[in-house]
């Protein structure tokens, strides 16, 4: 098949799982452009999950998990052909930008992709993260027999406890290639990186206006922090993408008349963030926790909770595999093993771990991004300028919330699970930060006025 083909086949599987489920006729429709930015995503969530299922779970080897998700990818086409039949038409809508600002973003984006290669041919292994923890542990996977030879307790220096969907996505197109090939986990970073870009983009677009999205995907193709991080082939940047899409399916789930698949929809990308890093966890309980919470009537609320379910069903798909994962392989988390040695109460009672931990975030922000002035500062500005909308519902604001919980969620994981306090805030806020910053620039441009011609309310 080659590496290729593995690549055509998890952007397939991603595409047919989407249409499956938010269904359109079988016709290039309105909504295709979104779908088919989600797909690379999924494909690879997918694939991380049929990898782990054969060569972990059930031992078997790596030609059977690439038939396996072969068959499954055979199986979501039907299924997407099928629903197809019974969708009913999408609207287009006419919403353009200037010409200027689009050529603008390509150049920008076209600048952002281009960096993330040259950095990638420079160190193909990417950096400390990547040899020590993710790729380490995708060769592991590849080459082993043994299932638990890649959680061995002699590498706890490597976490054992992060969870897979990088290692085993890159093992299972090593897999489709027959053999490794490093520019896969580089391609792997680039689709993340893209993906990223473009549904910030068109979830601006189709929320708000084209002008708001590509102004949203400048901020983020400009942000020389993002680019280097998945140069770097670490997992934040793919964890910052499924934060930002977990809550954009969200928001379209709360303007479609039948929310309920793109609702699920969210709920899988939010458990996919689950399967990608340990704040993922995080971020489910925040999404759960503030679904239900930022609203302004009654009929919003009732909403929400018809919504909630396929929100928590998505996201128990793939936390399944996570909890299997953690009970039979991962040991526990440092954090935590570090906890119970010495008293949690107490650190929580520590006011000046409290101070230490908020003037570090205080300071990650004024510096964070590499941009020459504070993103801080130019979003500010921007948004005082630009102005704030009226509100007629809760949705707007959530995103906001999402960003803001989950940064308190850091600030008290920081002050009760960390013995080295000052060590860890010095090596993991700035990524902690990069991790929300998608997501944070969504909300930000969505509490914005925009043009009277073309604002939505």
């Amino acid at each position: 098949m080659g590496g290729l083909g593995g690549l055509l086949l998890c952007v397939l599987a991603g595409f047919c799982a989407v249409r499956a489920l938010w269904s359109a006729p079988r016709h290039w429709s309105a909504h295709d452009p979104l779908r088919l930015a989600l797909s690379p995503a999924v494909g690879l969530g997918l694939l991380s999950l049929v990898y782990f299922s054969i060569r972990l779970v059930l031992g078997q080897g790596n030609g059977a998990a690439v038939g396996v998700f072969a068959v499954l990818t055979l199986v979501l086409t039907v299924g997407a052909w099928w629903r197809a039949g019974q969708a009913s038409p999408e609207a287009w809508v006419k919403n353009s930008a200037p010409i200027w600002l689009w050529v603008i973003f390509a150049v920008v984006a076209s600048i952002a992709l281009t960096t993330v290669l040259m950095i990638v041919v420079a160190s193909p292994h990417g950096e400390w993260d990547a040899w020590s923890i993710w790729d380490m542990r995708a060769r592991f996977l590849y080459r082993s027999v043994e299932a638990g030879a890649a959680f061995n307790p002699l590498m706890e220096w490597s976490h054992l406890d992060y969870p897979l969907l990088i290692p085993a996505s890159v093992a299972g197109l090593w897999a489709c290639n027959g053999g490794e090939a490093q520019w896969l986990a580089a391609v792997v970073a680039v689709l993340f990186l893209g993906s990223a870009l473009v549904v910030s983009v068109l979830a601006l677009a189709r929320l708000r206006s084209t002008t708001l999205g590509l102004t949203a995907g400048l901020v983020l193709a400009g942000t020389p922090l993002l680019t280097r991080n998945a140069g770097a082939l670490y997992a934040d940047v793919p964890l910052a993408y499924f934060f930002l899409t977990a809550v954009v399916m969200g928001l379209l789930a709360m303007e479609a008349e039948d929310g309920r698949p793109l609702a699920f929809l969210a709920g899988l990308h939010a458990g996919m963030a689950a399967w990608t890093k340990n704040e993922g966890l995080l971020f489910c309980g925040v999404f759960v926790l503030s679904f239900c919470l930022v609203i302004r009537s009654r009929s919003e609320f009732g909403q929400r909770v018809r919504l909630l379910l396929p929100v928590v069903v998505g996201m128990l798909v793939i936390l399944v595999f996570v909890g299997h994962f953690r009970y039979h392989f991962a040991p526990a988390n440092d954090l935590i093993a570090v906890g119970k040695s010495t008293s949690m109460g107490a650190r929580l009672t520590d006011l000046s771990r409290y101070t230490m931990v908020f003037w570090s975030i205080v300071e990650g922000l004024l510096t964070f991004g590499d941009w020459l002035v504070p993103p801080v500062f130019v979003m500010g500005v921007w948004l005082a300028l630009r102005g704030l909308r009226r509100f007629e519902s809760g949705a707007m604001l959530w995103p906001f919330v999402v960003a803001s919980l989950q940064l308190l969620g850091y600030l008290v994981v920081y002050v009760v699970g960390s013995e080295r306090l000052e060590w860890q805030l010095q090596t993991s806020v700035e990524r902690l930060l990069l991790q929300v910053w998608p997501l944070a620039t969504l909300s930000l441009v969505l509490l914005a006025r925009d043009f009277p011609a073309t604002e939505k309310r």
